[in-house]
C-alpha cells in the first residue's frame, strides 16, 4: 500500500512531487535479514520523504529533508567533523523527521507532528476497532468525506505549526481531543518532578517527569466546558503519566482552582528495590510517605508498586463512554491492560487494600479508601 496524494492533502501530508525520484532498500542493513522496504523519495541528492512499509502490514510515512552523497548511498555529515554514514534502514531511524507522519501499525492509524510533538488523530484512542488494509482504505475513504473545508484548513494549520513549550501545575484543568469532534477534561494533581526538587520525600522510582492526572466523566464538543461543571462530575481513577503532553501543549490548560483535600491520588507499595537500602517496605499516595523495616513485618502479596508509566492517558473513547453510561468506573478497572494489575485502588484487591493500610497504620487516616 501506499497513500496517493489526494490522502496525503487531506491528512496533512507534503505531497509527492512528480519530479522527485524513487529509490527503495530493505528496512535492514543485510537484505537477507529485512522485513520490509524503505521507498526512498529524492529532490535530487536531498531524501524529502521516507516511506517505510513491513511485511507485516505496518505502513509510517515521514517528511525528510537529508542530505546524501555518493550517488545517494550515503547521508551528508551535518557538520564539517561529521563523517558520512551509509544509507540504510539503521542510520535512517537515527535521522530526525519533520512535521507531519502517518502511521498504521498493528490496525491502528496515527497522525501527529515530530515537529510540535503533538497528536492529531489516534484511531486507538478515539475507540476504533483494529482495522484491516481493506477497512483502512475505507477509513481514509470516510476521513476524506467528513473533511469539510474548516477541517481541511485545521489539519493544515496543525501541519504547519510550530514547536511550542508550555507551562503548567498541581491543580490546573486541561482539555484533550478524544477524536475529530470531541474532547475530554482532566485535572493535574500532583507533580513528582516538583517533588522530587523540593526534596520532599517520596518513593522515586518512576520513569521521567511523571504527573499525576484525573479524567473527568465527559465526552463533549464544546471546547469550553466551564470549570465548575467538571467539578461535579466523577473522575476516572488517577494515573502517572509523563509530562510530554502537557510540555509540548498537546493537553492543553484552561484554568486553574485550588485542588480539594480528598485528591484521589494513585498508590504505591511495596518492598524496597534500592541496592543501598533494601530491606524496608514502602507506602506511597500523593504526599504521604510511609516506610517500616522488612524485619518482622512482611509484604502483602501481588505486585502493588504501581510504578508503570506512559506517554498517554490508559483509557479510551470506548472505555470512557461506559464508565459515563454505567455511572462507574468498573469499565476503567476491567479494560484488559497489565498496569491495572498493579493498583491496589482496584476494587478486587479490596482485602489486600484493607492488609497493607493496617500494616501502615492508615486505616484511620483512609476510611473511605
Amino acid at each position: 500500500m501506499e497513500l496517493t496524494n489526494e490522502q496525503r492533502k487531506y491528512l496533512g501530508l507534503e505531497p509527492i512531487d512528480p519530479t522527485w525520484e524513487l529509490m527503495e532498500i530493505p528496512n535492514n542493513i543485510k537484505p537477507e535479514q529485512a522485513t520490509g522496504k524503505h521507498m526512498l523519495y529524492f529532490e535530487e541528492n536531498v531524501l524529502r520523504k521516507n516511506i517505510s512499509i513491513d511485511d507485516s502490514g505496518s505502513y509510517l510515512e515521514e517528511t525528510c529533508h537529508i542530505k546524501t552523497e555518493a550517488n545517494r548511498t550515503m547521508i551528508a555529515p551535518k557538520t564539517e567533523r561529521g563523517k558520512a554514514r551509509r544509507l540504510n534502514g539503521v542510520n535512517l531511524q537515527r535521522c530526525t523527521s519533520e512535521g507531519m507522519y502517518f502511521r498504521y501499525d498493528c490496525g491502528f492509524v496515527t497522525l501527529a507532528n515530530y515537529t510540535t510533538q503533538r497528536t492529531y488523530f489516534s484511531s486507538r484512542f478515539a475507540g476504533i476497532p483494529a482495522m484491516s488494509e481493506q477497512n483502512l482504505q475505507d477509513f481514509l475513504t470516510q476521513w476524506i468525506t467528513d473533511t469539510d473545508k474548516k477541517e481541511l484548513e485545521r489539519i493544515q494549520s496543525f501541519a504547519m505549526a510550530k514547536r511550542r513549550h508550555c507551562k503548567f501545575k498541581e491543580g490546573d484543568f486541561f482539555r484533550f481531543s478524544i477524536d475529530r469532534t470531541h474532547y475530554g477534561y482532566g485535572r493535574i494533581l500532583l507533580d513528582v518532578h516538583k517533588m522530587r526538587k523540593s526534596g520532599e520525600v517520596f518513593w522515586d522510582i518512576l520513569m521521567g517527569r511523571p504527573l499525576a492526572v484525573s479524567v473527568y466523566h465527559i465526552i463533549t464538543e464544546d471546547p469550553s466546558v466551564d470549570m465548575e461543571i467538571l467539578q461535579a462530575r466523577k473522575s476516572c481513577p488517577s494515573q502517572f503519566i509523563m509530562d510530554n503532553r502537557f510540555y509540548y501543549g498537546d493537553y492543553e490548560i484552561i484554568g486553574h482552582a485550588p485542588l480539594p483535600e480528598d485528591v484521589d491520588y494513585p498508590i504505591m507499595y511495596g518492598l524496597s528495590i534500592s541496592m543501598r537500602n533494601p530491606d524496608k517496605i514502602i507506602f506511597q499516595r500523593g504526599h504521604v510517605y510511609r516506610e517500616i523495616p522488612l524485619e518482622d513485618n512482611h509484604v502483602v502479596p501481588g505486585d502493588f508498586k504501581n510504578n508503570g508509566i506512559g506517554w498517554s492517558l490508559d483509557l479510551d473513547k470506548r472505555v470512557l463512554e461506559l464508565c459515563i453510561e454505567q455511572d462507574s468506573n468498573e469499565p476503567y478497572w476491567n479494560q484488559n491492560m497489565g498496569i491495572f494489575r498493579c493498583d491496589l485502588r482496584n476494587p478486587k484487591y479490596k482485602i489486600q487494600l484493607e492488609q497493607v493500610l493496617k500494616q501502615m497504620n492508615l486505616s484511620s487516616l483512609y476510611p473511605d479508601l
